[in-house]
């Protein structure tokens, strides 16, 4: 079964930072991810956001994303979305904001 929360582990990585979604991100759980958005915006570099175990993510959680890279592009940076699930990609893609990432499959 899902996991209900979100955690967000945050760190430091060559040429910027990664970070690690777990559980579902939406209404409930967007505020978590909100929280470090500052932090990952004030790093230096790019952004790696790891999906794979992002289990859901509805229009509340995916604004949260869409805040941050246009963020980071403001500052000439990249947000690389990893192993997004179909699911998640496909509510991406309703939402018409995939152009606004880099989606990329880890090795």
């Amino acid at each position: 079964m899902p996991d209900p929360d979100l955690r967000v582990a945050v760190q430091a990585a060559e040429g910027g930072m990664k970070i690690e979604l777990v559980g579902e991100l939406d209404v409930a759980t967007a505020p978590e991810l909100q929280r470090r958005v500052d932090e990952i915006a004030s790093a230096d570099g790019d952004a790696w956001i790891d999906c794979t175990q992002l289990t859901f993510a509805d229009s509340s959680g995916l604004d949260t994303m869409t805040r941050l890279a246009k963020a980071l592009r403001a500052q000439d940076r990249r947000l690389v979305l990893t192993n997004l699930r179909p699911m998640v990609r496909r509510a991406m893609d309703v939402l018409q904001i995939t152009e606004l990432f880099e989606l990329e499959e880890s090795p």
